[in-house]
């Protein structure tokens, strides 16, 4: 797995005699998120491009991680594209599972099986964790691709577990990258990487966001 670095310029906007100037920052997104006030949406952008897919071995076989807290001892949300693990294996679809460390909570199966079969073929999708009320949503939308078409309309792929959080600013940028990745046929991806993640407050404004490409392979 190589992971590029997330180095972003920060606009930060000056009074200067009344005037309003524009000074830029060089600032690490890690950093710039740290001062944050409460957080209650976090997005991430995901994108891949199968380059040469075999349907008769189920590959290749794609796993994003998302969630408020680091997938080894927290909540998290599996999401499994062009397989399904549980309660057994099978080919193509998808599947959403929600665990708590490694203690499973509930899953999913989404969609007919159908597999990858086009060459070069790009898949989109977008990750969302929010709080709503006394509720954790972790689901995924915004999801393209010429396998499965559009999914993850009307919350469709949405898992939703009453939580005491009050808002998502342990959220580590770096988490899903950690978790994330081609499972199965890896050298028949051509590449897999977070393409933007975005943090939004209580009010649903827009905080921060960094569109630095974060590979989680890349084939050379």
């Amino acid at each position: 797995m190589s992971i590029r670095p997330c180095g972003i310029l920060f606009l930060i906007p000056i009074v200067l005699g009344g005037l309003q100037a524009n000074l830029f920052a060089e600032q690490t997104f890690e950093e710039i998120i740290e001062d944050a006030p409460p957080i209650h949406r976090v997005e991430e952008d995901w994108e891949f491009v199968v380059a040469n897919p075999d349907p008769s071995l189920d590959i290749p076989q794609v796993v994003t991680v998302f969630g408020p807290t680091n997938a080894s001892f927290d909540t998290h949300t599996v999401f499994e594209l062009n397989h399904g693990t549980l309660p057994s294996f099978g080919e193509g679809g998808m599947q959403l599972q929600v665990w708590f460390s490694d203690y499973l909570l509930g899953y999913y199966r989404h969609q007919a099986p159908t597999e990858f079969a086009t060459i070069n073929e790009k898949v989109t999708y977008t990750t969302v964790t929010s709080i709503n009320g006394r509720y954790l949503d972790m689901e995924v939308i915004n999801g393209n691709s010429i396998t499965f078409g559009t999914f993850g309309a009307d919350n469709s792929l949405r898992a939703r577990l009453y939580t005491n959080r009050d808002d998502l600013n342990p959220y580590h940028p770096n988490n899903s990258i950690k978790h994330s990745r081609v499972t199965f046929g890896a050298n028949r991806v051509s590449y897999f990487r977070r393409n933007e993640i975005r943090f939004y407050d209580a009010d649903g404004n827009l905080y921060a966001k960094s569109e630095a490409d974060v590979y989680i392979h890349e084939l050379h």
